[in-house]
């Protein structure tokens, strides 16, 4: 991915979803799913409709239609029809929607949902919405008939059966030597051996949990109809759809008693072997980052960061000189407390990971040098209109500045007369201070009053390191309110500046590879939130594979449940294909070209031909758009690659992971509910 190797450096390529992203989940589930409600409702009412006089007494009865059930479907469809009509007539659109082009080549990026607030919106929302209360109806009623004892007898008779199954105990069995540390089996390197451990760990015991789940849930109900055995149940006063979620409890609660051993017994490993303390120093850790928003600014106000033709468009690049004014950029809209309180050498760390590009050799067994500028919300900096030998920025307000440095200078001064009538070494500069000493506390003093603090000459290189920050920074910073920029937004109460200015290297920076350390927390309990993403994967292949296993063959809903979670693994791909962006375009534009002889990258003639590919590739990426909602956001619940580096899971991306599997299962319930109704399966 990258073309060097690079030591300790956290690549975050995707926000993760949050409670602020709370809103726009809902809307977009509203809008997807109520789509798909939306045509399954139409099919049912005529299925319904059609079949109703010819199907036998009890079918008639499973497949009734209500008026509630007409009066959503009416309400659902004239707000699709008002949003074909404002698409004709181009309105109701978002009103700062910003028109691109995506090209060929195109890289997509994936971003959270946004709630949107303008009238198409509003009315796919509500013809979701009315879709999903129609088509639920039935659903919401037959809940109200169902009674945890029965599911509690069904759910333990799946997970006895599971427990009886000798499929399951070789997948589990073939697991354990995974669990071990890695530099058991791996000739690794010592700062890697907890990294390869975890990446071996997490790798194979999502396979051998998720293959497993999805055999056992997808061969179950096919087999009982097989076996008839499903016949005796459903004669008792037993809910059909008591049957599947019987079977969906008993095989989550069999994977997850196994997935809890085998996450006790891969941590009991960990915590009793001996660690190299590079290792423990990288990836043994649980830290709690506060990240902001990175920008790039310039001389140039058009100025957004250099590409250097990598592939891997992750990290934008700024030039290194002692005369440089380009700056990256994090802004960090809030504070927390913890921060400016009572803190160990009266510090904070600031933690980060930078790629150098070398545009020469440098020298020889040096790193490159970077300058960091800490400022708050009343202390801004901009570029000077010209260019300067030094490369610093001004401040916005002169006079501050001047009495920052006559105050700098003055205070500084006396701590360098104390020095010497007691005989003591001149005392470090205020910008290479460290924690303890006096100087620091100058520094702290300064950072609290002026809101400003710089740290010149850091030596880097492509492993993780980090300068201390003054808790008196925090403290000004968290003081006052900042107000709003021209756009509205809230200003940034903290910005911190980087400059390389080693000549000829770049410094390449992405959001994730500076931050605050707000703290840390246990390991161990980091590593059970980790596998409580893979729990969620697991349920998900267990929902899905139930699902399609109540009107499919067990091999076609294994077939059915793999494809679907594996085309979550491509998402980028799929959201490629729904673009057009793909290299060659889509499959008819492609067989045009490699009739004609010409390259995928060859730009189209305007030839009839061309113009009817593009009008059914149109069609083709519609269709794709479509799939894509079906397709689950299997990377939204990994988070191995934050164990692997040492960084907290936070709590709310797990709540928001089970709403987001809730969200997603949801539909897959009612029309797993809907197929074995309409199945002839007892009498």
């Amino acid at each position: 991915m990258l073309s060097s190797p690079l030591f300790a450096i956290f690549i975050l390529d995707r926000e993760p979803i949050a409670y602020k992203h709370l809103g726009g989940l809902v809307q977009a589930w509203l809008q997807d799913a109520g789509g798909f409600a939306a045509l399954g409702l139409a099919v049912y009412i005529l299925y319904a409709m059609l079949a109703g006089s010819e199907a036998s007494p009890s079918s008639r009865e499973r497949m009734s239609v209500t008026k509630f059930m007409v009066l959503m479907g009416v309400l659902s469809l004239a707000c699709y029809l008002v949003l074909f009509g404002m698409i004709i007539l181009k309105k109701g659109g978002d009103p700062n929607e910003v028109v691109v082009v995506h090209q060929t080549g195109y890289t997509y990026h994936y971003e959270p949902p946004k709630l949107q607030n303008f009238w198409r919106a509003r009315m796919l929302t509500l013809g979701g919405l009315f879709a999903i209360l129609g088509i639920g109806q039935p659903f919401a009623r037959d809940l109200l008939k169902l009674r945890f004892r029965r599911i509690w007898a069904l759910s333990k008779l799946g997970f006895k059966e599971a427990v009886r199954n000798k499929l399951f105990w070789g997948f589990v069995l073939f697991l354990v030597p995974f669990l071990f540390p890695a530099k058991w089996w791996l000739d690794i390197k010592p700062e890697n051996e907890l990294r390869s451990t975890v990446s071996v760990t997490t790798f194979w015991a999502s396979v051998l949990t998720i293959l497993p789940a999805a055999l056992l849930a997808s061969f179950a109900i096919p087999n009982d109809i097989k076996n008839q055995t499903i016949f005796t149940i459903l004669t008792k006063p037993v809910e059909r759809f008591e049957v599947i979620l019987g079977r969906f409890f008993g095989y989550t609660g069999l994977l997850t008693v196994a997935l809890l051993g085998m996450t006790l017994l891969s941590l009991l490993f960990i915590e009793t072997t001996k660690l190299d303390e590079s290792a423990v120093a990288e990836t043994y850790r649980a830290r709690v980052p506060l990240r902001g928003t990175l920008e790039f600014k310039s001389r140039k106000s058009d100025f957004k960061g250099t590409l250097v033709g990598r592939e891997f468009e992750y990290r934008k690049y700024i030039s290194g000189a002692p005369n440089s004014p380009q700056r990256a950029i994090w802004n960090f809209d809030s504070i927390p407390s913890s921060l400016a309180g009572d803190r160990p050498g009266d510090s904070v760390p600031c933690e980060f990971a930078f790629n150098i590009f070398h545009l020469t050799k440098g020298e020889e067994n040096h790193g490159v040098v970077i300058s960091i500028t800490f400022t708050t919300w009343q202390t801004p900096l901009v570029p000077p209109k010209e260019l300067r030998s030094d490369g610093s920025w001004d401040w916005v307000d002169k006079e501050k500045q001047r009495q920052y440095l006559e105050e700098s200078k003055a205070e500084y001064a006396k701590l360098e007369k104390n020095a010497r009538d007691e005989h003591r070494p001149k005392p470090p500069s205020l910008t290479a201070a460290r924690p303890g000493t006096e100087t620091w506390e100058l520094v702290n003093r300064l950072a609290e009053k002026y809101g400003y603090y710089e740290y010149n000459g850091k030596e880097i290189y492509e492993h993780s390191d980090s300068v201390p920050v003054p808790v008196g920074l925090f403290k000004h910073a968290r003081d006052g309110n900042p107000g709003q920029d021209e756009s509205g937004a809230p200003k940034p109460r903290l910005q911190v500046a980087v400059k390389c200015d080693s000549p000829s290297q770049l410094l390449g920076m992405a959001p994730a590879d500076l931050y605050i350390l707000e703290g840390e927390k246990s390991y161990s309990e980091n590593y059970f939130r980790v596998t409580f993403g893979l729990w969620c994967r697991v349920v998900l292949v267990i929902g899905l594979a139930v699902s399609l296993s109540t009107y499919l063959a067990g091999v076609i809903a294994l077939l059915g449940t793999c494809f679907l979670f594996l085309s979550g693994y491509f998402s980028e791909h799929i959201e490629d294909l729904a673009l057009g962006t793909n290299v060659g375009g889509g499959p008819f534009r492609s067989l045009t070209s490699l009739l004609e002889g010409k390259v995928p990258t060859a730009m189209p003639d305007e030839s009839a031909g061309t113009r009817a590919a593009t009008i059914l590739d149109s069609g083709y990426t519609w269709v794709i758009r479509r799939f894509a909602n079906l397709v689950p956001d299997v990377e939204g619940f990994s988070w191995s690659h934050f164990l692997r580096e040492g960084f907290n899971v936070d709590f709310q991306y797990l709540v928001m992971n089970l709403l987001c599997l809730i969200g997603y299962l949801l539909p897959w319930g009612v029309l797993a509910y809907y197929l074995l109704r309409s199945r002839e399966v007892a009498n």
